[in-house]
């Protein structure tokens, strides 16, 4: 661009030494104006020449900004196809790792799934010949816990878990009496009882009026009359619901047949 520049004033400048340079015979008042109107145009053609090189100047400034731009643009390109490499990479070696942990939980999942069944079926026969008031407390627990083990969304987690914590539950149920309003059968009429599990030894009821009290019998699956121990029962669920002072209160915990011969002695 400034060898451009150069160039052009130098041809004017030669052009403006012709002039000066011609034979005096040669100047005229028309050689003068020729002169004045030649170094008009030596001037004009500086001035273009100015502007033209002042517009290259500009768009040079323009382009080379332009290339800084592209410049960074690849340099930025550049790091980001490395970095992308970069994460590509991290990413394959946690996929290899999370591929490796899900075929050991499926061997676990596989070992430990027909476990749970079982359990959940040795913990449902243990319901079916618990006494029947805790056989009804368990039962809604284990449909949830069946639900739960048949359900193909849940987890080993969740599913162990919720085993787990009905396990829990129904050992919980031997350790304290609890008292619960019902209705049984007595020779074939139902009744509206006080029913009072003590422990998993034996399962009392008390009738609406404190006169009749009967006793579980496992063997015959069937309530007894234990008429000698209304009181008993009565203190006793009393005594759990609060409203009587803790005392010693004999119960009955074998079988009625026998509990009948040691009364009768």
């Amino acid at each position: 661009m400034n060898l451009l520049y150069y160039f052009v004033l130098f041809a004017s400048l030669s052009s403006t030494l012709t002039l000066f340079v011609s034979p005096a015979s040669a100047e005229t008042p028309s050689s003068a104006t020729n002169v004045k109107q030649t170094a008009e145009k030596t001037v004009e053609v500086r001035r273009e020449s100015q502007k033209l090189a002042d517009s290259w100047a500009n768009e040079a400034a323009v382009l080379l900004s332009e290339i800084q731009a592209l410049e960074q643009e690849l340099a930025t390109l550049k790091w980001r196809r490395e970095k992308t490499a970069v994460y590509m990479k991290d990413l394959e070696d946690k996929m290899t790792t999370l591929k490796a942990k899900e075929r050991a939980a499926n061997e676990i999942r596989n070992e430990l799934e027909p476990f749970l069944d079982q359990t959940l079926q040795a913990l449902k026969d243990f319901s079916e010949n618990d006494l029947p008031m805790l056989a009804e407390m368990q039962a809604p627990r284990l449909r949830s816990v069946e639900a739960t083990l048949n359900n193909a969304d849940a987890n080993i987690v969740t599913k162990t878990r919720s085993l787990l914590e009905a396990t829990t539950q129904a050992l919980e149920y031997g350790y304290f009496p609890e008292p619960d309003e019902a209705e049984i059968d007595i020779d074939g009429r139902l009744i509206r009882v006080q029913r009072l599990n003590v422990g998993r030894l034996a399962l009392f009821a008390l009738s609406g009026d404190a006169r009749d009290a009967w006793q579980w019998h496992r063997k015959t699956g069937r309530y007894e009359s234990v008429p000698h121990f209304v009181r008993a029962v009565q203190e006793v669920i009393q005594i759990t619901e609060r409203s009587r002072l803790v005392s010693l209160v004999e119960l009955p915990v074998g079988s009625p047949e026998k509990l009948e011969e040691e009364v009768s002695r």
